[in-house]
């Protein structure tokens, strides 16, 4: 084995080509802190600033540093326009949205690049620096390239960094990233320094690819968007995307490892493999880097409602969508005899995007987890399906091998992607295409120098033409939309949305998040290697150039436009951005078009062309709904008053006696039946919960008061498992549970509300319940893949049931994010007693509701322990209703437990007294509370009455 070269010369090229690498981390970094989402046409809005300076220099002869900073000021108004034009627009809706528009803009970029550098100048070719000095360290020339960087580089980042810290423009800049809200308030413009940020990183890209392009050997400038966009983003990562000065440092150390591998000949292929990994393991250090939760309640809903029930009793209606899919289905085979081998060809490579299309909308669109990597699973399953059918002679086989290979090559991926969501997935799969196209796929394993793919045999009659193979992939594309669509649409898509609205709810309700999120991995990949399949077996000569790393961000495209909403929305879009330009022949200007019309989609039409056909449909079965007298405003959206009293069913009494089970005596424990033991919580230096104990006997309300940052919060978290303690332990029913998950814990009968009853936005109320009946029935993949309809059938009764006895069938097709937040607590009480819960944890059940409907709450939660025998520990602010509720209350305070006993004691407790109005006697006196000295006080504050004159249970 040949070995590595730790030279001076290359020591010195690794630091330079580094620098450059840290300039581009540094427009990363003020994208992100300013739009919190990677801007993936970085890269492109460099190259096309470096193809300004070749039109400039090379095509009209303009001295070189003139076009240098005219080139410079280009890209960085290109890139404020991108803010202003597109990002503005997309306020609002997920950053997985801004980051799918950045990867259209970056292939509109690109290949405007090209069209203004009609001359193909890169590499040697591109214009170097001029009057610049060169020298040489020890025998490696140091060109004009390599000396502007090292003295331009520190001079732009030096500048920089005083215009951030010191200037009043760069001041506002970095207000306007921490707490936009809180800068408007102080009047500073937040969404223009915004785009100053994203003209400052645009220049730097400009800046970044000019200096960088002279030194690549060669390579063209339509594949430097993407190489060089990795190369930043592994400094930026490192610098979790926040601090300049880290980046510049790992960028440093990423320029000399590249060196050090492209000095070693067996190493010089795993540059971007080294650069992948980086990448991966600086995002499990930092998992919290692009969660989600910065999108809770920004998600629409992706997978099409059911129809209501009075449409399945209109004829057309029913059949109209059968006919629609036999017809579409006759029309395809029916191509197979009317075209030509080009077309067919065209057809089938439809056939295998619109496959991995259909991954990507599983992943991105119900999950909402953008993945880049799509097609790398695709040319895996080719490369085994290829190797196992030769060396089997079994062409079936090869293809069950080479799915089964994708798919365990993208739950592979996913085990440390569940970790690594929003842009941490999104970045570790892009850098994992680059890695595979650049090297896995080149290994004699996969696909190395080009291999020979075998072909289908029908009946002894192999499918050698073009036009008979398309058939072999029609079949294919048929069993992958019946899977995607059973999946989508069945109760394992309806849980994948659950985690995506609100994961905690989700596995409050026994959602298994890990086990459903490497399900999802594995689907979405044997869905992607059946494209590949297809695509590779239909060519005469397959190689890696089949499988490039820009089709996975075209895959993404071709998902975009036909819509995320409707399982084929993929086919859709794969007709218009594969079949056309392959039919056509568009040339670079109907790519650009092409292009354009993949962002005005993203923009505009939320719900893709899919969308647009969908609502026409609606459109037409209204139509036919009305002629046979049924109402669709009424079918469709029932009839009520999201505000008013009268619509809330806390005021209607529910029928909850055999609702559930009632709780009866334990057999494992005769004593409490849930104890907290001296539990504790720290994070970093802050003390959250200070050895917490209490015990709660069955049947009992526990009440738990404090001011805010007492810890309560915190404390539900551990005892339902959502946080581990540092110390301590949870006994639930005489069982130690303290090491176990939310879902286990759950089953067990431990369930916990939140807060806001936030549930899950995008669902109906009765999905959320059936959502609820997961613990009863639980989802198997393989039933919801094929479409096996028992259990559902089961949870739909479960949940119609629980929708009549809590008064909330009339909001059973609104979505819980239309509902007030009383009804969505009752929505959330539903759930809950459908979980069969022993002990509720209830986080503050009042939050947020009416004053009016404090009063139906609390008969509501009373009804549930007398009828039910419910145990419950109630989290409230609310002290009328809370010591109506409370056989036992307790109070604390900076995470320690400070008072314990009845209501009344509780209340009146000098400590409690003191957590609330400090220690300023005055200001007790003031408020009307009573010590335990018994002390009146003359003029008592009436709210402070009410709350002393509550009786205690």
């Amino acid at each position: 084995m040949s070995e590595f070269d730790f030279g001076l010369d290359r020591l010195v090229i690794g630091l330079f080509t580094g620098l450059t690498y840290g300039m581009l981390a540094v427009g990363l970094v003020l994208v992100y802190r300013s739009s919190r989402f990677v801007n993936f046409a970085h890269g492109a809005v460099g190259v096309f600033g470096a193809s300004m300076l070749a039109l400039f220099v090379a095509d009209w002869g303009a001295p070189y540093w003139v076009a240098f900073v005219v080139a410079v000021i280009v890209a960085a108004l290109l890139s404020g326009l991108i803010e202003v034009v597109v990002v503005r627009r997309l306020e609002g809706r997920p950053s997985l949205v801004g980051m799918i528009a950045t990867l259209g803009l970056s292939q509109l970029i690109l290949v405007s690049a090209l069209l203004i550098n009609t001359d193909g100048v890169s590499g040697f070719t591109f214009p170097k620096p001029t009057h610049l000095p060169t020298f040489q360290v020890q025998s490696l020339p140091i060109g004009t390239p390599y000396v502007a960087m090292l003295v331009l580089a520190p001079v732009v980042l030096a500048g920089l960094g005083w215009f951030l810290k010191h200037h009043r423009m760069g001041m506002a800049i970095r207000a306007a990233a921490d707490d936009p809200d809180t800068a408007r308030l102080e009047g500073i413009p937040a969404r223009w320094m915004a785009t100053l940020s994203w003209a400052i990183a645009g220049g730097i890209a400009a800046f970044s690819a000019i200096l960088v392009t002279p030194t690549t050997t060669g390579a063209g400038m339509d594949g430097l968007g993407p190489d060089l966009l990795l190369k930043g983003l592994a400094g930026a990562v490192i610098a979790r995307m926040s601090s300049i000065p880290i980046a510049i440092a790992a960028s440093l150390g990423i320029g000399v490892i590249e060196q050090l591998l492209l000095s070693n000949p067996d190493t010089r292929d795993l540059v971007t493999v080294v650069i992948a990994l980086i990448i991966v393991v600086a995002l499990l250090r930092q998992p919290q880097l692009g969660r989600s939760g910065q999108d809770k309640g920004r998600w629409r809903r992706v997978v099409l409602p059911p129809l209501p029930a009075s449409y399945r009793t209109v004829r057309s209606i029913v059949w109209l969508p059968r006919l629609c899919v036999a017809v579409g289905i006759m029309v395809a085979v029916g191509l197979a005899y009317v075209v030509s081998n080009d077309t067919a060809s065209v057809l089938t490579l439809v056939s295998g995007y619109t496959l991995v299309g259909l991954s990507v909308g599983l992943l991105t669109g119900v999950s909402g987890q953008l993945s880049l990597g799509q097609f790398a699973y695709a040319g895996i399953a080719a490369a085994a399906s290829v190797h196992v059918a030769a060396s089997t002679h079994n062409f079936l086989f090869g293809v069950l091998c080479g799915v089964i290979t994708a798919a365990l090559a993208s739950a592979i991926v996913g085990i440390p992607a569940m970790r690594l969501k929003g842009l941490a997935l999104a970045v570790s799969t892009l850098a994992f295409a680059l890695a595979t196209s650049s090297w896995l796929l080149r290994q004699e394993l996969f696909l190395g120098d080009g291999l020979s793919p075998a072909k289908p045999t029908w009946w002894n009659y192999p499918l050698e033409y073009a036009v008979d193979y398309y058939l072999f992939a029609l079949v294919v594309l048929c069993l992958g939309v019946w899977i995607a669509n059973n999946l989508r649409h069945g109760g394992f898509g309806r849980m994948v949305q659950a985690l995506r609205d609100n994961e905690h709810a989700a596995r409050a309700f026994t959602v298994p998040n890990r086990l459903r999120m490497l399900q999802l991995y594995a689907v979405s990949g044997a869905l992607a290697g059946l494209g590949g399949i297809v695509i590779g077996h239909g060519q005469s000569q397959l190689t890696v150039n089949s499988f490039p790393a820009d089709a996975s961000i075209e895959v993404v495209a071709v998902t975009v436009v036909g819509g995320l909403t409707v399982t084929l929305g993929p086919l859709l879009g794969a007709l218009i951005i594969v079949g056309l330009p392959a039919l056509v022949g568009m040339g670079m200007v109907g790519q650009a078009v092409l292009a354009v019309a993949w962002l005005l989609v993203v923009i505009f039409l939320p719900d893709g062309l899919g969308g647009v056909l969908v609502r026409g449909r609606d459109e037409l079965y209204d139509w036919l709904a009305r002629r046979h007298g049924i109402d669709p405003l009424r079918e469709r959206h029932g009839v009520f008053d999201v505000s008013g009293q009268a619509s809330s069913p806390l005021h209607e009494k529910p029928r909850l006696e055999g609702l559930v089970p009632r709780v009866g005596a334990s057999a494992r424990s005769a004593g409490p039946i849930l104890t907290v033991d001296s539990v504790s919580r720290r994070f970093g230096g802050v003390v959250a919960v200070d050895h917490v104990g209490f015990q709660v006997a069955p049947g009992e309300i526990l009440g738990v008061i404090g001011p805010n940052g007492a810890g309560k919060t915190t404390c539900f978290e551990i005892v339902a498992g959502f946080t581990a303690p540092d110390r301590g332990r949870i006994v639930f029913d005489g069982i130690d549970v303290t090491g176990a998950t939310p879902e286990e814990r759950a089953r067990e009968g431990l369930v916990r509300s939140f807060q806001d009853a936030a549930l899950f936005p995008t669902l109906t109320v009765h999905e959320t319940l059936m959502i609820a009946q997961e613990r009863a029935e639980p989802t198997r993949l393989w039933a919801s893949a094929l479409g096996v309809r028992t259990a559902e059938r089961t949870k739909t009764e479960a949940a119609d049931e629980v929708l009549e006895r809590m008064r909330l069938t009339r909001f059973a097709r609104h979505s819980v994010g239309e509902l007030s937040t009383g009804t969505r607590r009752v929505v959330e009480i539903a759930c809950l007693l459908s979980l069969q819960p022993r002990v509720l944890l209830l986080d503050e059940p009042s939050a947020g509701i009416a004053q009016s409907e404090s009063d139906a709450l609390g008969d509501l939660l009373l009804g549930i322990r007398d009828e039910l025998g419910t145990t419950m520990v109630v989290i409230e602010h609310d002290l009328p209703l809370l010591s109506r509720l409370s056989d036992r209350m307790l109070a604390m305070n900076l995470g320690r437990v400070i008072a314990a006993g009845t209501p009344d004691e509780v209340r009146n407790d000098p400590a409690v007294v003191t957590s609330y109005l400090g220690a300023d006697q005055a200001a007790i006196h003031r408020s009307g509370l009573r010590l335990a000295t018994g002390a009146d006080d003359p003029d008592p504050d009436p709210l402070v009455t009410r709350i002393q004159s509550v009786p205690s249970r």
